[in-house]
């Protein structure tokens, strides 16, 4: 079980998300539900002003205010030039760096990756029961405790492996059989 840790700069009255909203600063992939200029106000110059703001789909995730280089990300991953053209495409938010009055500092970035790549990394369907049992043998052979397979997974059981990581799950436990069998 992951815990969930606190960056020292979140702020739960934060209206907007910020590189410090990432659970523990790990990539995040949201379905945008709407992306639209709004009048956004800035509470330390105490002004309003127009910024590209995308709302998602996913329950509990703030706007997000979506600049310049994260809207060229967008285009290039979505290959749609129209915002509202972008609703129900898939993005993922990271972690990344700028300059800010000459200090590097974080910043939310969108990675510029395909669809296809968004939505096979944004699977989440279970493995099926043949898999299921390929992978207990697998994991008894290369003397592998499912508890702490699962653990290192970050699952509650064998069973909730996402079908996208069988594969290279798969070839390591031969790997490590092979190893095994060689010592």
């Amino acid at each position: 079980m992951e815990i969930k840790k606190t960056h020292w700069l979140q702020n739960p009255n934060k209206n907007y998300l910020g590189h410090q909203d990432l659970p523990n600063g790990k990539p995040l992939i949201l379905t945008i539900k709407s992306a639209q200029w709004e009048q956004v106000e800035n509470p330390i110059a105490r002004s309003v002003e127009a910024k590209r703001v995308i709302r998602f789909e996913e329950e509990g995730i703030k706007p997000f205010i979506c600049n310049e280089v994260n809207s060229q990300s967008i285009i290039k991953s979505t290959k749609e030039k129209f915002m509202e053209d972008s609703v129900g495409y898939k993005i993922m938010l990271t972690v990344g760096e700028t300059k800010v009055m000459g200090n590097i500092v974080d910043c939310l970035r969108v990675k510029d990756i395909s669809q296809e790549e968004l939505n096979r990394l944004s699977d989440t369907t279970p493995i099926d029961e043949k898999q299921l049992e390929e992978l207990l043998g697998l994991l008894s052979e290369a003397e592998i405790n499912i508890e702490e397979f699962c653990l290192s997974m970050k699952i509650k059981s064998a069973s909730e492996l996402p079908s996208r990581k069988y594969d290279q799950i798969k070839k390591r436990l031969l790997i490590k059989i092979e190893e095994l069998k060689n010592k």
